[in-house]
């Protein structure tokens, strides 16, 4: 035991010399138009530092470093950080950074947009961010960088209604929340379609081609003709629709 302790206090006396200490830190991956963003980053590395401090076996130098209080650090400097990670080299630490990738545009009825990821996260705009995955405009309340539009699985769930919708040749320009599980998407021509968040609906959207010919109603470039103001999956084997 004596012998290991003396080991650990050589090499904490050791770690002290210049060629081990960390001389530089450097964060990778954030968007360079982001420069808020950044800032923020490197503010948290060096109050992450300050609060580590120099032990007797300092953690700011030799192979160990805080690389757990950095990564952590970083991470919850703003909501467009998806991932961290910190390698050492020498005396240079390198925080890598994977910033969320924007799916679709998220806007409240009034007020600037954000982007949501796949998972429904969002998260600000910046510029030289890549152009949205989905042309797809998701509306509702709060429209809040480091909010979820919806919760994870309810998410999931309406990208699974809007892929049936699309599967049977409707085109959809916008996704409406309304009260509680309630939605409408707004199609090419403007008409609604409307539903409620659930597992049956994605079924009810596959199966309209054969719901609406019932009416004499069918899919066309991208809607509902003859041309609605709305039809209603919401009731189960029919649809209730209005005509313009």
């Amino acid at each position: 035991m004596s012998a290991l302790a003396l080991l650990f206090f050589g090499l904490s006396l050791f770690s002290f010399y210049t060629p081990f200490q960390i001389g530089k830190v450097t964060i990778v991956g954030i968007n360079s138009s982001a420069r808020v963003e950044e800032l923020r980053a490197e503010a948290a590395v060096a109050r992450a530092f300050t609060d580590v401090g120099v032990r007797l076996f300092s953690f700011t130098h030799q192979l160990l470093y805080p690389r757990t209080v950095l990564v952590g650090a970083v991470a919850s400097t703003s909501p467009r950080i998806a991932s961290v990670d910190a390698m050492r080299g020498g005396a240079l630490v390198i925080i890598a950074v994977s910033e969320r990738k924007p799916f679709a545009e998220w806007c409240p009825s009034a007020g600037e947009c954000v982007f949501i990821d796949e998972s429904g996260f969002g998260f600000a705009q910046a510029k030289g961010d890549a152009p949205p995955l989905s042309r797809l405009v998701f509306e509702g309340w709060g429209a809040d960088s480091g909010a979820r539009y919806l919760p994870l699985e309810k998410f999931a769930l309406l990208r699974n209604i809007i892929s049936s919708a699309e599967r049977v040749g409707l085109a959809i320009k916008k996704v409406v929340r309304a009260e509680g599980n309630d939605f409408a998407l707004l199609l090419a021509d403007s008409a609604e379609a409307r539903f409620v968040l659930s597992q049956k609906t994605p079924e009810l959207f596959l199966e309209l081609p054969a719901t609406l010919a019932a009416a004499n109603l069918k899919i066309s470039g991208g809607s509902v003709s003859p041309a609605l103001q709305y039809f209603d999956v919401r009731f189960k084997d029919q649809v209730v629709f209005k005509r313009r």
